[in-house]
């Protein structure tokens, strides 16, 4: 009986901890959507910079009660640099006083309804005094020996003195005829050749850089974010913090990708050899160029670059996100900035986040913009970055699209919430619903004005010439999240970014193609992608970008495309590439089959991508694509139309708008920012029994009359002046309620 009793006990016991893993592991698929539960997304959240970390408890309180009463919905904690005098109240890095100070902060923001962010170290990038040399940020320099006929070389020359702790990784030979072999530097270099030839020589060496803005205690390299055990072991610092005590934070954040210089990491021979299929040593002549002149040397390039980027995704971003699951947490991600696909590393983060830096005009009467903002240098902020963030969550099926937002909108003192609110209705139209002010510096409260300041504007603390006021604006963004974020997305085309046309070339900065907030601008807008893209959304046509990653796994669900987020789209459309990788071209044939509406531009690519075996590879895709057709430019119209895209009147008017869907019906957030429109007639390609507009600024709404004047299509009048904004439902159900009195918005939407 007893064995009986000890078995039934054993059986019992493996059974429940069946279930209980099986809860455990339903629980971390579900956790992101109960954090984001857990606490009001819809406000307005902000960075919060702990300068030095001198922090107290009474400040902190008095400062969360007033963020709390002012409207925000949460901080992000980010230790910086100090205060000059406030020396002896620095607190250390991640010391039991400063974990006390997290624990306390966590604790009473919860009371007041506030959630709690922190970057996963201080400053930006991540690094620090944890991070050892082997562990810092690496690049590749290739030295270059000519060596003549008959000539002897008995040892390397000596490198530049600005290669400080270069370490020499491989020589290889060469001659005219190309690759000759590779030489054992674990040998004195001993050379001699009837032929002149050329030695490349490869170097690894650290790029130097330390953590900007780095708190105290905190101090050191930056990490080497291509090496999985650097990045395992810089995680590890903060798995002895959270494993004692799982303090409440909501989110672990990474800034934007800034790690400068930084090109290659130890394993990447290894790495490039497993992932390409063949040796990069026997290819060092390509590496030592800084430009790519023919076809192979194209390849080569794109080959290094795509390592990178599968480097960044899999042994960084997935990693990230790994880590921050294990402990209840998810992970908001700046990826741009990048040597990456970026709509990849995006879509792998819970919070995909994006950034809205600098100042640039609207059609708005009144509206300034700063004159100290330097143009030329940072180039005016643009909703086609934003989309790249808010295309990788539709695609990926992410809730959340964060962004940093009013990142020096203007110099200190000078920002008015005028300025802020059409930066807002911007990123609201592109996308975003997870507004993240830039920023907060924490200030004691009785610090003498203007209190303690950060030097990157905008300044949105008690210190603050417009902080009375900022509580209107608060609230316009929490009513205006909270439809957005109870919203689906929408958008009927999918538009391929062809980043191997990218690729196959040397790189723009360091011999890498980061794909920065400035540069992506200028160079990928000025490109068939950006044409296209600004093409169909003057058109009217609702896109989201995608990448060949994400093409994979599209299937076809009665003619929609669906994606693995499980957002359906109309039709799939390809700029005009030269590249194309096999697979993507294997799984278009697979969706086309599937009764997929797919489209190229012009003509269809050329060939495929990277170096090994790329001709029997470039057979194969053109058999693949023999049965598409390209579309001719004046026919875009036509064929999307023949294909159930919808398009929407409202860019012929230049409002600036975003449509999603809910279970009621279709919703649309309409701002009208270019100032061309005041009143007039609006077409919506949609249907609807009932119309209801919502004024998120005064938080009024009224039901307005329309006509249907086609399938898909109703009619009706709206009155919208420049800088406001309104919300439209197109509900599929009647309803009554007060009329809309268009008095309602006009004149009303100024804020100071």
């Amino acid at each position: 009986m007893k064995f009986l009793h000890r078995m039934f006990k054993s059986s019992i016991m493996q059974w429940l901890f069946r279930k209980a893993l099986k809860a455990q592991l339903f629980l971390l698929i579900l956790f992101p959507v109960f954090l984001f539960a857990q606490v009001n997304t819809a406000k307005p959240w902000a960075y919060w910079w702990w300068m030095g970390s001198a922090v107290n408890k009474a400040d902190i309180r008095k400062n969360l009660e007033d963020f709390s009463a002012a409207g925000f919905g949460g901080m992000h904690i980010i230790p910086i640099y100090g205060v000059k005098g406030e020396e002896p109240n620095f607190i250390p890095y991640l010391s039991p006083k400063w974990l006390e100070m997290l624990d306390y902060t966590c604790i009473e923001a919860k009371k007041l309804g506030l959630g709690i962010d922190m970057t996963l170290g201080t400053g930006w990038p991540y690094g620090g005094s944890q991070v050892k040399a082997e562990n810092a940020a690496q690049a590749f320099q290739i030295q270059t020996v000519v060596v003549k006929a008959n000539e002897t070389l008995s040892q390397l020359p000596p490198v530049p003195d600005k290669w400080k702790g270069a370490r020499l990784v491989a020589v290889s030979a060469y001659a005219g005829t190309g690759f000759i072999k590779k030489l054992d530097i674990n040998k004195p270099i001993s050379w001699l050749n009837g032929a002149d030839c050329t030695l490349y020589a490869l170097y690894q060496l650290p790029t130097g850089q330390k953590v900007k803005r780095a708190a105290p205690g905190a101090e050191g390299w930056v990490l080497d974010h291509f090496n999985a055990s650097a990045v395992k072991s810089y995680f590890q610092t903060f798995a002895s913090v959270f494993t004692k005590k799982n303090y409440g934070v909501r989110a672990f954040y990474n800034d934007s990708y800034e790690v400068y210089g930084a090109n290659w990491t130890a394993s990447f021979l290894q790495r490039f050899q497993q992932l390409r299929g063949y040796d990069l040593l026997n290819h060092l002549d390509v590496l030592a160029r800084d430009t790519a002149s023919n076809d192979r040397d194209k390849r080569i390039w794109s080959d290094y670059h795509e390592t990178l980027s599968d480097i960044l995704l899999e042994d960084f971003t997935k990693p990230l996100n790994n880590f921050a699951h294990q402990y209840g947490k998810i992970v908001r991600n700046e990826s741009h900035g990048a040597p990456a696909n970026l709509l990849d590393l995006y879509a792998a983060n819970d919070a995909p986040e994006t950034e809205f830096f600098g100042s640039k005009p609207y059609g708005i009467p009144g509206y300034r913009v700063d004159p100290d903002y330097e143009v030329k240098r940072f180039g005016e902020p643009d909703a086609f970055v934003v989309k790249w963030a808010s295309s990788a969550a539709h695609v990926a099926g992410r809730k959340m699209v964060s962004c940093e937002t009013a990142t020096w909108l203007g110099n200190h003192f000078k920002v008015a919430l005028s300025q802020v609110k059409p930066i807002v209705d911007e990123c609201l139209v592109s996308g975003v619903n997870h507004i993240f002010y830039h920023g907060v510096p924490y200030s004691p409260p009785g610090a003498e004005f203007p209190g303690w300041l950060f030097y990157a504007s905008t300044n949105f603390n008690q210190q603050s010439h417009f902080w009375p006021f900022l509580p209107h604006l608060n609230a316009y963004i929490e009513r205006s999240q909270k439809r957005l974020q109870a919203a689906k997305p929408d958008n009927d085309v999918l538009l391929y970014f062809p980043i191997y046309d990218v690729w196959h070339t040397a790189g723009r900065k360091s011999k890498t193609h980061p794909m920065e907030v400035h540069s992506m601008v200028h160079e990928v807008k000025d490109s068939p992608f950006g044409r296209m893209a600004a093409l169909l959304s003057a058109q009217g046509y609702t896109l989201d970008f995608i990448s060949d990653r994400q093409i994979q796994g599209l299937k076809v669900d009665n003619g929609a495309i669906v994606t693995t987020g499980g957002t359906r789209y109309k039709s799939l459309v390809f700029p005009v590439c030269e590249y194309l990788p096999i697979a993507t071209a294997q799984a278009l044939q697979r969706l086309k089959a599937a009764g997929a509406r797919i489209f190229f531009d012009t003509k269809l690519p050329r060939t495929v991508n990277g170096w090994s075996g790329f001709a029997e590879r470039q057979k194969a895709m053109q058999a693949l694509l023999a049965d598409f057709k390209p579309t001719l430019p004046n026919y875009w119209n036509m064929v999307l139309s023949n294909s159930g895209v919808r398009r929407e009147f409202l860019a012929e008017k230049r409002l600036s708008f975003i449509r999603k869907k809910t279970d009621q019906g279709t919703l649309y957030f309409i701002s009208n920012l270019a100032g061309q429109f005041k009143q007039g007639t609006i077409r919506l390609a949609c249907n609807a029994q009932t119309l209801k507009l919502y004024d998120p600024l005064h938080n009024r709404e009224g039901i307005q009359p329309f006509k249907t004047i086609g399938p898909n299509l109703i009619e009706f009048n709206l009155q919208l002046a420049p800088g406001e904004s309104v919300f439209i439902e197109a509900l599929n159900k009647v309803e009554t309620s007060a009329a809309w009195p268009q008095a309602f918005i006009a004149n009303s939407s100024r804020i100071c």
